[in-house]
């Protein structure tokens, strides 16, 4: 079985920002984001501190298509060069 690959947010404080104006100019909440990307608010405001840096690609890809941004603005994919969560705990 293959593993999803993850993403990590680069810039928590990127994402907040353009949840003040996205990309057909309305605010979106953590709350209302996480109800429209079907994950549990926490990991929203886990984002948005910086307590949580990685997702699976389809939540990365679907935060960024609700707020109207392309992936790579927020996001890098998790491997070689950017570790994700569980690479770090392990090393």
């Amino acid at each position: 079985m293959t593993r999803e690959p993850r993403y990590a947010l680069l810039k928590p404080h990127t994402m907040r920002d353009l949840m003040t104006r996205t990309g057909d100019g309305s605010e979106i909440t953590g709350r209302a984001l996480a109800k429209a990307v079907g994950v549990p608010h926490g990991t929203i405001d886990g984002l948005l501190t910086g307590k949580t840096r990685t997702q699976p690609a389809h939540v990365a890809r679907e935060i960024c298509r609700i707020i109207g941004v392309d992936v790579g603005c927020l996001w890098a994919e998790t491997g070689r060069k950017v570790a994700d969560e569980t690479t770090e705990a392990t090393a």
